[in-house]
């Protein structure tokens, strides 16, 4: 018998893509932040209380705080990658092979009052260019909560500086949790 996903089963409900659940609407989400490795803050936090949503750039809309009514459950990260040169956030061709100081570096998220929810090395989120189905490119990660109006940060430990050419976009895999209210 086949195991499905969380994501799978809200999929598969007769609801407009929306699911409606004690109050609260459910909806599938993959939010994502990029930026050059030259340009990274010196430790490593790639997304600040100052960060806006701007297509190809990011789709977070309130910096490090999630809106008030709006919590997210993560269900699984990729990390993607551009080294050619000259690259930009907006125009690179987003591949998955990553450069060896990032490859050997660590991906940290956390929140305020829960510590770290997401200490990973940075390789296994990166596929090598391998050819896989669509529904597997994000790896699954143990579920974790982003809450509401709660600072949090998203951040990579290198193993070595972040050179001129390297751009990277980070994406995560979600379920957007808000109140019903909220359109």
């Amino acid at each position: 018998m086949k195991k499905y996903s969380i994501q799978e089963i809200m999929e598969t409900l007769p609801v407009k893509d929306v699911a409606v659940i004690a109050g609260r609407k459910v909806r599938t989400k993959v939010l994502y932040i990029a930026g050059l490795a030259a340009t990274m803050s010196p430790d490593g936090q790639i997304i600040e209380q100052s960060t806006k949503k701007e297509v190809g750039v990011t789709n977070f809309d309130a910096g490090n705080k999630l809106n008030a009514g709006r919590d997210l459950l993560v269900l699984g990260v990729r990390i993607l990658f551009d080294t050619t040169a000259a690259v930009t956030v907006k125009t690179a061709s987003w591949k998955s092979e990553a450069p060896a100081n990032f490859k050997n570096g660590q991906l940290v998220i956390n929140q305020q009052g829960s510590g770290d929810l997401f200490n990973n090395p940075i390789g296994p989120f990166a596929q090598y260019n391998a050819a896989i189905a669509v529904e597997d490119q994000f790896r699954a990660v143990s579920p974790f909560w982003i809450r509401q109006l709660s600072e949090f940060s998203i951040q990579f430990l290198l193993a070595g500086a972040g050179a001129a050419d390297q751009a990277f976009r980070v994406e995560l895999d979600c379920l957007e949790i808000t109140d019903a209210s909220v359109s």
